[in-house]
């Protein structure tokens, strides 16, 4: 199997499990002949999947379908791979209104959280789209600063942040937190973030 440290959404998505946050069931599909009855298995009782896709070295948007009927999964994994891509396959997630979208980038004696109301994460990422962000001390969780609307409610705001305190400087983990589930989509290195530092 290709080096995974060229799929920087698949390293993303696996580094997850180095910190334990939960992520939605996954696979990744780099040959279609040899995965499909993995992929017959996973798709086996759902009705509609999420799939993403990913490119070596690739750092341009990439094709998906987070809402993807079944009866069209195979034949739209089946042309990524064609193309290359590796395919993300994900169980989908329900997109409720008030579900709450976000990224945390680490610092080392700093947090900084966006929060979007809805997803994607795409909104916030490509189009600046945030209602809410919070500035948080890593050795004082309580000390926080918040502009814009609020929009997450404390008990879920203490969750996230135990869950990602220990997590190494300069990175950005993405998360969406709904009513009854929270999941993490991948963590990025960011290179730039030493700049912010106080």
């Amino acid at each position: 199997m290709r080096l995974l440290n060229k799929f920087k959404k698949v390293k993303g998505i696996k580094d997850l499990g180095k910190y334990n946050l939960p992520t939605p069931e996954t696979i990744f599909i780099f040959d279609f002949e040899k995965q499909e009855k993995e992929i017959d298995d996973f798709i086996k009782n759902r009705r509609y999947l999420m799939i993403r896709s990913d490119k070596e070295n690739d750092i341009d948007f990439c094709p998906h379908n987070l809402v993807c009927p079944k009866a069209e999964a195979k034949d739209f994994i089946k042309g990524l791979v064609s193309k290359k891509y590796v395919v993300i396959l994900q169980e989908c997630i329900p997109w409720q209104e008030d579900k709450i979208s976000g990224n945390i980038l680490t610092l080392k004696n700093e947090m900084l959280i966006e929060l979007m109301k809805g997803g994607p994460l795409t909104l916030l990422n490509r189009e600046g789209n945030v209602d809410e962000s919070i500035k948080i001390k890593r050795k004082n969780l309580g000390k926080r600063e918040y502009s814009g609307r609020r929009i997450i409610k404390k008990k879920d705001l203490d969750t996230i942040l135990r869950m990602v305190k220990g997590m190494q400087p300069y990175k950005i983990v993405e998360f969406s937190i709904g009513p009854n589930w929270l999941y993490f989509w991948q963590i990025r290195d960011d290179k730039t973030a030493k700049e912010l530092e106080g």
